[in-house]
C-alpha cells in the first residue's frame, strides 16, 4: 500500500455550502481516507482567528465534474512509492460534480481549535476505481469571517 498526502487552503470568507477540496479516483485506480486535518485560520499572523463553531462535511461525488479539475500537490510519504493517478484539486474551471443528498459525515468544531480524524481502520471511506467516485470537503457552518482561511490536510492510501 502507497500513501499519499494533500494540504489545501481554502478561499478567505468562504461561503457556506461551498467545497473546496475534491477527491476523485481515476480510470484505474481508487484510494482510501485514512487521515483528515482541519483548521482555521487568519491570514494575517499577527491576528487572532474569530471564536466561532465551524462545521465541514464529507460528501460523496456521483458524478465526474467537467472542465478542468484545478489541482492541489499530492506529495508521497516516501520516495519508492509510484505516483499517484487519482486527483486532488480545489475547483472545477465548468460544473462540479454532482453530490449525495446528504454528507456521510459533517465535523463540528472551535475554530480555535481545529480537529484531526484519524481513519486508519474504517474501510468505509473508499473510492473505487472511476472517474465518477470521489469525496468533496464543504463548508456547511456559517461563511467564514472575512480573512479565515480553511486549512485541510488529507491522508490518502492507494
Amino acid at each position: 500500500m502507497s500513501r499519499y498526502k494533500t494540504q489545501v487552503v481554502s478561499p478567505a470568507a468562504l461561503a457556506v455550502d461551498t467545497g473546496f477540496l475534491w477527491l476523485m479516483g481515476a480510470a484505474a485506480e481508487g484510494f482510501m481516507l485514512r487521515g483528515v486535518v482541519i483548521g482555521i485560520r487568519h491570514t494575517t499572523a499577527a491576528t487572532a482567528v474569530t471564536d466561532f463553531q465551524a462545521k465541514i462535511g464529507i460528501n460523496r461525488v456521483t458524478t465526474d465534474g467537467t472542465g478542468a479539475l484545478t489541482a492541489s500537490t499530492v506529495t508521497k510519504d516516501k520516495g519508492r512509492y509510484p505516483a499517484n493517478t487519482f486527483r486532488a484539486g480545489t475547483a472545477w474551471a465548468t460544473t462540479n460534480p454532482t453530490l449525495a443528498s446528504s454528507d456521510s459525515l459533517v465535523i463540528p468544531f472551535n475554530a480555535k481549535s481545529g480537529v484531526e480524524l484519524p481513519f486508519e481502520f474504517l474501510d468505509e471511506w473508499e473510492v473505487t476505481n472511476a472517474v465518477t467516485d470521489g469525496f468533496v470537503f464543504i463548508n456547511r457552518g456559517n461563511a467564514l469571517p472575512a480573512s479565515h482561511v480553511v486549512d485541510i490536510t488529507v491522508k490518502i492510501e492507494v
